[in-house]
């Protein structure tokens, strides 16, 4: 019963240790990405919780990221700890749902001219 406890606490002191450790590691790797994006870039964090936060990057540091968020209204910049890092990307311009309004105005365009030059021939007639 006691080699049974004991290898019961064991067991779970060193699966918490590994846990710890990996979360260590991918909070190491996302700081040297972080390092690599030039500030002032815009970029797109996912936290850990679910949270999506597009804006400026203002500093790297130690022990997290510095964002000023995209908005209408002046918002105190974020402070994003590695730990809390889901994902970091570089927002790239041009992306999106721009290049789609882009297409969607074209085909808005190419319609119009369409249907003009269809009542025109009619009116001919």
């Amino acid at each position: 019963m006691r080699i049974t406890a004991v290898a019961l606490i064991v067991s779970l002191v060193s699966v918490g240790i590994s846990d710890a450790w990996a979360q260590g590691q991918e909070a190491a790797a996302w700081q040297q990405v972080a390092q690599t994006i030039e500030l002032g870039s815009k970029v797109k964090v996912q936290t850990t919780a679910g949270k999506r936060i597009s804006g400026t990057l203002m500093r790297v540091d130690g022990s997290g990221i510095l964002v000023k968020r995209n908005t209408r209204r002046p918002e105190p910049a974020i402070t994003v700890a590695f730990t809390d890092v889901e994902k970091l990307e570089r927002d790239k311009p041009g992306s999106g749902t721009q290049v789609a309004k882009a297409i969607g105005v074209g085909l808005a365009v190419g319609a119009g001219v369409f249907f003009s030059l269809v009542l025109i021939a009619l009116q001919l007639d």
